[in-house]
This record gives structure tokens, sequence and C-alpha cells, in this order.
């Protein structure tokens, strides 16, 4: 099976830390077991991220996208259904840039649908007692931009293998933490759930109306 490209965030907005690079830097040394991982971790930047995450598609060839990043305010690792076609943030990128209401992709539709086996997913996460939800909304930040962005360059080409996005909760001592080794482990288990699904032939079985929020 070709590999699964699985990307996350520098640290931004004057944190230390960034829980997509720390799980990207984890899953880049520690193999998971009969899964190749190709990674890539981009600065949040407006100008760049999404093109450095599409080329490194076209460099990789992946069986599928897994995209990682922070979402403070949360509480639980969450699957994102959808991403939208618009930047809108009051947060600044780390060049300082704010986007309000730009659309990211002047021919594509409002929203794309995630394709990643959201259920199973959710089922193996929750298995190992690790907090996990469906959300309808990635927000409007660079995480959404690069969500959206990866499902508009499959759309245009017609490459119909499984992409989507995971925001991840803060680190501690934010509110709704959850440690660096339980995000770790989470990431293992997603990247060997969705290689699971891939070799049983499902990978892009969202199952998204099977999985409540």
């Amino acid at each position: 099976m070709r590999p699964i490209l699985v990307t996350g965030f520098t640290p931004f907005a004057g944190l230390a830390d960034n829980p997509s690079a720390i799980v990207v830097d984890h899953l880049a040394r520690e193999a998971v077991p009969g899964v190749a991982v190709e990674t890539r971790l981009v600065d949040v930047l407006w100008g760049s991220a999404g093109a450095e995450i599409v080329a490194a598609m076209e460099a990789v060839r992946p069986a599928a996208v897994l995209c990682f990043g922070l979402a403070r305010g949360r509480d639980a690792v969450n699957l994102e259904r959808f991403a939208v076609n618009v930047d809108d943030s009051v947060t600044a990128d780390n060049a300082g840039v704010h986007r309000r209401g730009t659309p990211i992709a002047a021919d594509g539709p409002d929203a794309y649908r995630t394709t990643l086996p959201i259920a199973p997913i959710a089922a193996a996460l929750a298995a190992a007692d690790l907090p996990v939800r469906a959300s309808n909304h990635a927000g409007a930040f660079l995480c959404n931009h690069v969500f959206y962005a990866v499902r508009h360059r499959l759309a245009r080409t017609g490459l119909a293998i499984p992409a989507g996005f995971v925001h991840l909760p803060p680190l501690p001592p934010e509110a709704g933490a959850l440690a660096a080794e339980a995000q770790c482990r989470a990431a293992r288990i997603i990247v060997a759930t969705l290689a699971a699904e891939l070799a049983a032939g499902r990978g892009t079985a969202d199952g998204v109306d099977r999985l409540a929020g």
C-alpha cells in the first residue's frame, strides 16, 4: 500500500507547542506496524500552508491524506466532517496576516465533506478510552484552509482517496487539555484504523451519518 501522508502545524499565536506538531514528529520517529507513513510539518501561513501540502501530495502519491491541527477550547479529538470555502479569522497567521471573508477557491463549492472513515476511527478511539467526537465545522482558520485545499485538489484531479482533518485538543495546562502521550496514542490509532479500512477496501466510506456528534 502507498504511504499515508500525515501533516501538522507549527506553533502559532504565541504558543510554545502545537500538539499536531508533536504527533507528526512522533509518527516520523515511531513506526505504526505495517503502515508506511510520510509526514510534513507546515508553518501557519495563509500564503503557503495549503500549497505545501498539495505539493507533498503530488510528490508522495499517498493512499490517504490525514491532516492534524490544534483546536483550542475543545476537549476531545474532533473528527471534522466539513471544510468550508472561506478564510475568516481574528487570529493572525505567523506572518501577522489576517483574512476575513476570503474565498479559498473562487471556482470551488461552498464545502467539501470528509472522505476519511470517521465511524471506525471514532469507534477505535472510544475503545481506547480516548475522548472523541464528530464536528461539523473545522473553523475558518488555517486548519479549515488546508482541509479545503486538499479536498479541492483531489476533486479537481478526480483522485478518490480518503482525505480529511482531525482537530486535537490543547496540551496541559489549558482547559480541556489532553496529554501529549495520549494525543500521540490517538494519532497512532487513527493511522492504524485508516490503514485497516484501506486494506479492506472501505477507506472512502466516511460513515458520518452513523456517528453521533
